[in-house]
């Protein structure tokens, strides 16, 4: 078996953050630019990658099992006067950091998603708030408002509905928003003189989303 190397944690450790960002190219990356204010038929390219996160994600998991693997095996290794880049305390250290980094990728549509029961619970509510004429969890809007809800294609994970609804909320005219991904709607209360339907439609598929009106 050839000998562990400090390349060898290095490339591996690489490997695993470029997967990880591969991993969380389909959800988190789409949130953080539409949250930035930076949108584009572009984004939907990212959302695209959605089948393919669980590559990405096993590539990840490999490549930080084998640079553990790899600092351990130089563990196993008497000290000697090599000449090294980064000290033993050191290497570790930033395969510790590394591997923080890669698991927080991972895991980052579940973190940012929040609750997906809580979600649906507000979007059920808004509905039969604004069906019974009483609050719903926020400031009533003017009777002129519109409410009308988004059949939502491509949610994939817990983060998608965030997008949607930063998407959303980025249209002139739009009042409030509820984004749920079971089911996978968003509630949308607009001004109608001010925003339209195809309005709605158009900015959920500009971040990779197309949606529609439902029919219930």
């Amino acid at each position: 078996m050839p000998d562990a190397t400090n390349a060898d944690t290095n490339w591996s450790l690489w490997t695993a953050l470029a997967a990880a960002l591969g991993a969380s190219a389909c959800c988190t990356i789409p949130l953080a630019m539409v949250s930035l204010g930076i949108g584009g038929a572009w984004i939907s390219g990212l959302t695209a990658l959605a089948p393919y996160r669980w590559i990405f994600v096993t590539i990840a998991v490999g490549a930080l099992a084998y640079a553990g693997y790899n600092e351990w095996r130089l563990s196993r290794r008497p000290d000697c006067d090599c000449e090294t880049v980064f000290s033993s305390s050191t290497r570790r250290a930033l395969l510790g950091i590394g591997a923080l980094a890669v698991l927080a990728l991972i895991a980052s549509p579940w973190l940012l998603g929040g609750s997906p029961s809580a979600a649906t619970q507000q979007a059920q509510a808004a509905i039969k708030g604004s069906q019974k004429g009483g609050p719903s969890g926020a400031l009533e809007a003017p009777a002129s408002f519109r409410q009308v809800a988004l059949e939502v294609e491509g949610m994939t994970c817990a983060a998608c509905p965030e997008t949607v609804k930063t998407a959303l909320e980025d249209v002139d005219g739009v009042y409030s928003v509820r984004a749920t991904y079971k089911p996978p709607e968003a509630v949308v209360r607009f001004d109608p003189t001010r925003a339209s339907v195809e309005d709605l439609t158009e900015a959920t598929a500009n971040v990779g989303f197309p949606s529609s009106k439902s029919s219930s």
